[in-house]
C-alpha cells in the first residue's frame, strides 16, 4: 500500500539524511517521549491553577494550527511535535479539570481506557487479525469525513441556537460517542500500519517523529471522546 505521506516526507529531507532509517524502537521511544510531555504539561497546568476556559480555547487553537502545519509539512514534526504535545497537555488538563470537579475519578478512568484501547488495538494489529489495506483506509476516511461534517454542523447550528444531540447524553449521544470511539480505534490501526510501512520501506529516521506525532493525535482524540462518553454515561445514571 503506497502511503503518499512517505513520499512527501522523503522529498522534504535531503539525501544525506537517508543513511539512518526508521525503526520500531525509534518510533516507540519518540511516542513515549511525547506522551510524557503531554502528561507533564497537563500536571503542571493543573497544579499551578492554569486550567481555565481561556487556556482551553487558546491552547486548542494553537494545537490545531501546529497539527495542520505538521500534516502538510511532515518534515517539521521533529521540532513541532513536542510543541503540539505541550499544548495538548495544557488543553486536556483544562477539560479534565472541569469534568473532574463534577465527576471525581473520570480523568484517571479515561486515561486507563485510552491506553487500554491503544494496547488492545496494537495486539490485534500485530497478530494480523485486522488487515489495513486500501479498502480499510477508504472506509475509515469516509467515516472521518462524516464525523467532521457532523461536528461542523453542530458548530454552525449552535450559532443559531440549534443543538444537535451530540455529547449531550441520552441514548443518541452515547451511541454517537461509541461510533466516534470506534472510528478513532480504526485510525489507530492506520497509525500502526504507517509505522510498519515506514520501517519496511527504510524511510529516513526523521520520519519517526511524524509517526509518533500521528499516533499522539489519535490518542488525544480517543481520550477526549472517551472522556465525553464517561461523562454522558455518568450523567444518564444520575
Amino acid at each position: 500500500m503506497n502511503n503518499p505521506m512517505l513520499s512527501r516526507l522523503e522529498n522534504g529531507i535531503s539525501r544525506s539524511a537517508l543513511s539512518e532509517t526508521a525503526s520500531y524502537g525509534g518510533v516507540a521511544g519518540k511516542s513515549i517521549g511525547l506522551v510524557v510531555l503531554v502528561a507533564l504539561s497537563a500536571i503542571t497546568t493543573w497544579h499551578f491553577g492554569y486550567a481555565t476556559p481561556v487556556t482551553t480555547g487558546v491552547t486548542a487553537i494553537m494545537a490545531f494550527i501546529v497539527a495542520c502545519i505538521v500534516s502538510f509539512r511532515p518534515q517539521t514534526a521533529g521540532f513541532l511535535a513536542p510543541l503540539y504535545a505541550i499544548l495538548e497537555g495544557m488543553c486536556l488538563a483544562c477539560l479534565s479539570f472541569m469534568l473532574e470537579r463534577m465527576i471525581p475519578g473520570i480523568a484517571v478512568s479515561a486515561v486507563m481506557a485510552t491506553f487500554g484501547v491503544a494496547i488492545a488495538a496494537g495486539i490485534v494489529y500485530s497478530r494480523g487479525i485486522v488487515t489495513v489495506n486500501a479498502k480499510f483506509m477508504r472506509i475509515t476516511m469516509v467515516a472521518l469525513l462524516g464525523i467532521l461534517i457532523l461536528y461542523a454542523a453542530q458548530i454552525v447550528l449552535g450559532l443559531f441556537g440549534v443543538m444537535l444531540p451530540i455529547h449531550n447524553g441520552g441514548a443518541i449521544g452515547i451511541g454517537i460517542s461509541l461510533i466516534v470511539i470506534g472510528v478513532a480505534t480504526l485510525s489507530l490501526f492506520i497509525d500502526y500500519e504507517m509505522i510498519s510501512e515506514a520501517v519496511r520501506e527504510g524511510m529516513p529516521k526523521e520520519y519517526e517523529w511524524y509517526c509518533a506525532f500521528s499516533l499522539l493525535v489519535t490518542l488525544v482524540w480517543l481520550y477526549v471522546e472517551i472522556l465525553s462518553l464517561l461523562r454522558q454515561i455518568q450523567g444518564s445514571d444520575d
